[in-house]
């Protein structure tokens, strides 16, 4: 039996190093409040315990993978996690996020806090358990401690950064391997923004090209989606419009015409979609049927 006070005295320690901005001390002793068979949630500064080790550990019923063109973590963005958690059927469910993306930011603790703290608060009626596994570089995606929750989550998200990062840091890492073995497994895989590109057979350097002027050219990325759809490299962000009516920012940040460009450096048969904001393509790992869920739409590019 897990003795109350020593619990009570891990969650206020929690709760300072949140109010302090400690993210990844924080992290650490959610990790340790879930090892005692315990769910904790935060709201309006208070956190919640929930005794988890007593639900039925049920199977997933089914396995999908979710690419997101932006909106993970809207209202839009929970109800489609909303959508496939019910399809997935298993509560509590085991939630990983995966920070390798973003693994270089200075405030990639800060950034995947706030995604458990979406997961815990829209989604409260799965019970989330949530682990952040903080790959943030090559070495620890190869860290097999670091990333063993992986093996018993039901949900895997991995999302904003930069592509061409996250392609360099994930490629032939252990990490990546037990992302496909857990897909492989009946899991379920959910890419958003950066994640989306990083897992393409081509991968389009955002960060290189918008922000650095950098020549148009494409890095070859993980080569993920064969298996499970005909297009093999994806776009999102499709529709953006953040640069307003002074610079086009669709596709991805790269305008209409200099999308174009960028598209003809590619072999022509070469299979590319565009999924809008606020949207996702949501495919069923086993019977590879699809469905379009958000505000926007998906395109043949």
């Amino acid at each position: 039996m897990t003795n109350k006070n020593y619990l009570k005295k891990l969650v206020e320690k929690r709760s300072r190093f949140r109010a302090e901005k400690k993210y990844e001390e924080a992290d650490k002793l959610r990790k340790k409040i879930e090892a005692l068979g315990f769910q904790v949630a935060d709201k309006d500064e208070k956190s919640k315990l929930t005794d988890i080790t007593a639900k039925k550990n049920a199977t997933a019923k089914k396995s999908y993978l979710v690419l997101f063109g932006s909106g993970e973590i809207s209202s839009v963005g929970r109800s489609i996690h909303d959508y496939v958690l019910q399809q997935i059927g298993k509560k509590p469910v085991n939630i990983a996020i995966v920070s390798t993306p973003a693994g270089f930011q200075p405030n990639v603790s800060a950034v995947h806090e706030e995604i458990a703290d979406f997961f815990n608060a829209s989604l409260k009626n799965y019970h989330p358990n949530i682990s952040i596994i903080y790959a943030n570089d090559a070495k620890k995606a190869n860290d097999a401690d670091l990333i063993r929750n992986i093996e018993k989550s039901d949900y895997i998200f991995v999302g904003p950064g930069s592509p061409t990062y996250a392609k360099r840091n994930l490629e032939n890492s252990l990490l990546i391997g037990k992302i496909t073995e857990a897909l492989a497994g009946g899991k379920s895989l959910c890419l958003s923004s950066a994640a989306v590109l990083a897992f393409s057979k081509f991968t389009l350097p955002v960060y290189e090209i918008y922000k650095a002027g950098a020549e148009l050219y494409w890095e070859k990325g993980l080569d993920y989606f064969p298996p499970f759809m005909e297009w093999t490299t994806v776009i999102p962000h499709k529709n953006n419009n953040e640069g307003g009516k002074e610079l086009d920012t669709s596709y991805c940040f790269m305008g209409k015409a200099r999308f174009k460009k960028i598209r003809k450096l590619l072999p022509p048969a070469e299979k590319i979609i565009g999924i809008d904001e606020q949207t996702a393509l949501i495919i069923d790992a086993k019977n590879k049927s699809r469905k379009i869920m958000g505000k926007g739409s998906i395109e043949d590019l």
